[in-house]
């Protein structure tokens, strides 16, 4: 268990907000946490209730540092991003996101998704319908006796399709009696007949093409979230009772090249729609990061809709409906108001909604400080530890590789303070000790109800970047302004005669 959360069963408070999980209190409100500190939380819920839980954050760039920040707890952190929707043809796209999406919903199908990120973009667009997607799972085992022309039927009608050799996901191949499955990216599956009877199956490198593990039975989930709910003609059908269609795109569905054309006529071509909410199991904790900038992008992302419909209208072009169908907050929240939802605030903030004001009565005020060090700071780095150190703190230094870590240790020791190297961190943390170990967040922070210091010291040791370079002209006497530039960048002053640089400094 990783030693920062390990710590914080010791204090009351937060004893206190764990039963308030434990007896499903809804929703909670916790408020004065740093970003890093709302994954310190959100993790450690995570590991004393023993629940999946869903982080729903504002933007994809919030989304990447939560991750980033995650990957300290634990290295099996999901993320489901947003479908791009087109509101135009297209010829090719990059499948990467299609497969993110999927290996998140399938892990969920199968219940081993613990750990889940996204952002509100993704929760307000209309999907296929969990048990229509999850109808055509293929469950085999050794002994089983399969119809291989109905096997590969059924991948096909999964999203699969056929090649000669497997070489990434969503392909499978049959040779003789052996048929491989790509699973994701790296990993397939090889089965193996003894006529129709299944003979072995073994999961293999999709690199290598070798055999790994053996396996007794092997469920195969679908490949694509793009399956057919009903038949071509079915889907055909209904679009020409709409009132705006082109004949082109109706050639191209019959003839099976369907995919581009389902953002289009996606009311059509599934009747019963849901959003990745309705896939979540009934235990999942939701936290919210920033409700206020929840609610403020959702009405951002629709108003930004607005305007491209508005563009396509007078252009005379086909209103999409996955662009039409996108759920407001409003609705967003009608679908987590039955899932235990906890807060995650920076400030404690005021009535957003309803839920917000029920979520204060239940809340929680803890007291946090983001820490950040970097090249230039060396001497402060060790004068915070010197003093956290004195003060009989919990310390935990983050020095990115094991490399960076034993640097930092060796550095503290010069100095005098007291510490341990641990490569992987999980004993009881003695205050007054600077724990040194590997690993990094995007920012450090102080706990001060837990009495714990973590620092991030990933740029201790980094090669130096590149310092920024900004440019401007100037007349004799004035004063220039530069607020995106930090300490050591540097500054090219012009003028007609003379040509001077500057190393930034704080004013």
């Amino acid at each position: 268990m990783n030693s920062t959360i390990k710590i914080l069963p010791n204090f009351k408070k937060y004893n206190s907000y764990i039963e308030d999980v434990k007896k499903k209190i809804n929703p909670i409100m916790l408020s004065g946490l740093t970003d890093s500190g709302k994954v310190h939380f959100a993790y450690s819920t995570h590991f004393y209730t023993e629940r999946p839980i869903l982080i729903i954050t504002y933007n994809e760039l919030q989304a990447k540092k939560i991750i980033k920040d995650l990957a300290y707890f634990t290295n099996d952190t999901l993320f489901f991003p947003k479908r791009e929707i087109f509101a135009y043809d297209y010829i090719a796209e990059s499948k990467e996101t299609f497969y993110a999406r999927m290996n998140v919903l399938n892990r969920l199908h199968s219940g081993t998704a613990k750990v889940i990120v996204t952002t509100i973009e993704a929760l307000m667009q209309k999907m296929i319908a969990k048990d229509v997607l999850y109808r055509t799972c293929i469950n085999l085992k050794v002994g089983q006796e399969v119809n291989l022309n109905n096997l590969k039927e059924n991948l096909i009608a999964m999203g699969y399709e056929r090649y000669d050799l497997v070489e990434a996901a969503s392909q499978f191949s049959v040779r003789g009696g052996i048929v491989d499955i790509a699973l994701s990216e790296k990993q397939g599956v090889r089965i193996e007949f003894w006529g129709d009877e299944i003979d072995s199956i073994r999961y293999f490198d999709l690199a290598s093409q070798r055999s790994t593990d053996m396996l007794k039975e092997i469920k195969i989930y679908p490949s694509t979230e793009f399956l057919l709910e009903d038949s071509k003609d079915e889907v055909i059908e209904r679009i020409l009772a709409k009132n705006e269609y082109l004949e082109e795109d109706i050639k191209q569905i019959k003839e099976g090249d369907y995919i581009s054309k389902i953002d289009r006529y996606f009311n059509s071509f599934y009747k019963k729609q849901e959003t990745f909410l309705d896939y979540l199991p009934e235990d999942i904790l939701i936290f919210l990061d920033e409700a206020s900038k929840i609610k403020a992008r959702s009405e951002n992302i629709l108003k930004d809709r607005d305007a491209v419909l508005k563009s396509l209208t007078e252009k005379e072009k086909i209103l999409p409906d996955a662009l039409l169908n996108l759920e407001d907050y409003v609705a967003f929240l009608e679908k987590i108001k039955n899932k235990q939802t906890i807060y995650l605030e920076r400030q404690d903030i005021g009535f957003i909604d309803k839920q917000t004001m029920h979520a204060k009565r239940n809340g929680y005020s803890f007291s946090y400080r983001e820490v950040n060090f970097f090249r230039s700071s060396m001497d402060l780095l060790f004068e915070e530890v010197q003093k956290a150190s004195i003060a009989g703190k919990n310390i935990v230094i983050l020095g990115g590789t094991a490399e960076g870590s034993k640097k930092i240790a060796e550095n503290l020791t010069e100095r005098g303070i007291k510490n341990r190297w641990q490569e992987i961190l999980e004993e009881n943390l003695v205050p007054g000790v600077a724990y040194v170990t590997s690993g990094v967040m995007s920012t450090g922070f102080e706990a001060f109800d837990f009495n714990l210091l973590v620092i991030s010291g990933e740029e201790l040791f980094a090669p130096p970047k590149k310092k920024k370079v900004q440019s401007a002209a100037f007349k004799q006497g004035e004063t220039v302004v530069y607020s995106d530039l930090k300490p050591g960048d540097f500054v090219v002053h012009r003028s007609q005669r003379n040509r001077s640089i500057y190393r930034c400094k704080h004013n």
